[in-house]
C-alpha cells in the first residue's frame, strides 16, 4: 500500500496590487467632468427668468426658484461628503452627474409643456443634490487622487467649477437669442449625458483600501478641528465678497460710475468684467497651488489670497474708470485664484482619506452660505452707497487675517492628520 503524500501545494502568489493613478490623469478627468456639468448648469441659469417671467409666474416664485439649488445645497453638502466616504467619491460623482441628467429634462419639459413653475422648482430642488454631489465629490477626488500634490490637483479641479458655469452662461444666453429657449435646455441634456460617459470612462476609482470608516460621532470630533474650523472660515469670506457680493453688485456699480466697455450696457459690461476675473481665477488656480506644493506652504498662499482680496475689494470699491474697475478685477480674480487650491489642499493634507468627503462637504457649505449672504448684504448696503458693499466686505475679509496666519503656524508645525 503506498503511502499518501503529505506534500501541500505551494501558495498562489497574491496578485500585485494595481499602480495607483497619477496625480494628473485624476485631476483632468474629474475637471472635465464638472467643466461639463458646470456649463450645462449655466447655460439655464440665465433662461429660467426669463420663461418664468413670460408664463406669467410672480417674482418672488421666480426668486425661490433660482435659490432653491442652492439652499438645498447647503443642508445636503455634509450628507453628501459622508456619502462619498462611504461609497467613494467616484460613485458619487457618477451618481451626481446622472442626477442632473434628469434635472435637464424637469428643465426642458418646464418649457415644452407650459408649466414652468412646477417642472422650473422640481429641477432645481433635485439640482441641489446633483449639484452637492458632483461639487463634493470632485473635489474630495482631486485631493484623495494627487498623492503629495494636492494644490495642483485643486487648483485643477476649482478653475473647471470656476469656469463652466460662466461659459455656460454665454452659450445659454447666445443660443436662446439664435434659436429660442428649448435649444439651450436641449444641449445641456446632451453635456450631462456627456459629463457621465466622460465620468464612468475616465475617472479612477481612489477610495482607501484599509475599510476602516470612522463613525459619524468620531467624524464630528475630527471636523470640529479649529484648523479645518479656520479653513472653512476662510472660504465663507472669499465665497461671500469675491463672488457672492461682486455678481449681484457689479452691474449696478457699473451703471453708477458711468463705464462701458466697447459701448455696451452695463449688462453687457458687468459681465464681459465678470468673465476677465473669473479667466484670471482660473489661470492662476493650478500654479498656485503647484508652488504651495513645492514650498509645502498652502497656507501662505492662502494668506497671501486674503490681504490681495482685501486691497482688491477696496480698489474695485473706489475706482472711477473701466481701466481701474478692470485692474481690481484681475487682483480679485488672483487673490480667489491663490485662495481657493490652497484651502482645499489644507484639507486633504489635514484629514485623513476616510474622512475627506465629509470635510469637503462642510468645505463647501460654508463656501455656499458666503454665496448666498454676500448678494443680500451686497443689494441692501448698494442701497445706501455704491462703494458700500465693497468697503464692507474688504473689512470683514481683514478681520479673517489673524485666521489665515493661525493656518500658517499650524501649516508650519506640521501636526498630525486630523481624523
Amino acid at each position: 500500500m503506498s503511502a499518501v503524500s503529505t506534500e501541500t501545494a505551494p501558495p498562489e502568489p497574491e496578485p500585485e496590487p494595481e499602480p495607483a493613478p497619477s496625480p494628473n490623469r485624476v485631476a483632468w478627468a474629474v475637471a472635465a467632468g464638472v467643466l461639463l456639468a458646470g456649463v450645462a448648469g449655466g447655460m439655464i441659469f440665465p433662461i429660467l427668468p426669463i420663461v418664468g417671467e413670460r408664463a406669467g409666474l410672480p417674482l418672488w416664485y421666480i426668486g425661490l426658484i433660482l435659490a432653491a439649488n442652492r439652499a438645498v445645497r447647503v443642508v445636503v453638502n455634509p450628507f453628501v461628503g459622508r456619502l462619498s466616504d462611504r461609497i467613494g467619491s467616484r460613485q458619487t460623482l457618477i451618481g451626481g452627474l446622472c442626477v442632473q441628467v434628469v434635472v435637464m429634462w424637469l428643465y426642458l419639459l418646464g418649457v415644452t409643456t407650459g408649466h414652468p413653475g412646477v417642472f422650473f422648482m422640481l429641477g432645481r430642488l433635485l439640482h441641489g443634490f446633483g449639484s452637492s454631489a458632483v461639487f463634493v465629490s470632485g473635489q474630495a477626488l482631486a485631493i484623495s487622487g494627487s498623492g503629495d500634490a494636492h494644490g495642483r490637483a485643486a487648483g485643477t479641479v476649482r478653475a473647471s467649477m470656476m469656469t463652466g458655469i460662466p461659459a455656460g452662461i454665454v452659450l445659454g444666453g447666445v443660443m436662446a437669442e439664435l434659436w429660442g429657449p428649448v435649444a439651450p435646455f436641449a444641449t445641456a441634456i446632451g453635456a450631462m449625458v456627456a459629463a457621465s460617459a466622460v465620468a464612468a470612462w475616465l475617472v479612477p476609482d481612489v477610495r482607501t483600501r484599509s475599510g476602516v470608516r470612522p463613525g459619524v460621532r468620531e467624524s464630528l470630533r475630527a471636523l470640529s478641528d479649529r484648523r479645518l474650523a479656520a479653513v472653512g472660515a476662510l472660504n465663507f469670506v472669499a465665497s461671500f465678497g469675491a463672488m457672492g457680493m461682486v455678481l449681484t453688485t457689479l452691474a449696478l456699480l457699473v451703471h453708477a460710475r458711468g463705464v462701458s466697455l466697447f459701448a455696451m450696457g452695463e449688462k453687457g459690461t458687468s459681465g464681459t468684467l465678470m468673465g476677465v476675473m473669473t479667466v484670471a481665477s482660473a489661470l492662476v488656480m493650478p500654479r498656485m497651488g503647484h508652488f504651495g506644493d513645492k514650498r509645502r506652504a498652502h497656507a501662505a498662499v492662502a494668506r497671501v489670497g486674503v490681504g490681495l482680496t482685501v486691497a482688491a475689494l477696496v480698489w474695485v470699491g473706489l475706482a472711477g474708470s473701466l481701466a481701474s474697475m478692470t485692474a481690481g478685477l484681475l487682483l480679485l480674480g488672483v487673490a480667489d485664484g491663490a485662495l481657493g487650491p490652497s484651502l482645499l489642499a489644507l484639507v486633504g493634507e489635514w484629514v485623513t482619506p476616510e474622512g475627506r468627503g465629509q470635510a469637503v462637504g462642510l468645505l463647501q457649505v460654508c463656501g455656499d452660505v458666503g454665496g448666498t449672504l454676500g448678494p443680500l448684504v451686497g443689494a441692501a448696503l448698494l442701497a445706501w452707497n455704491t462703494r458700500a458693499p465693497y468697503l464692507f466686505s474688504a473689512a470683514l475679509v481683514v478681520c479673517f487675517l489673524p485666521v489665515a496666519g493661525m493656518l500658517v503656524r499650524a501649516e508650519r508645525a506640521g501636526p498630525p492628520a486630523a481624523g
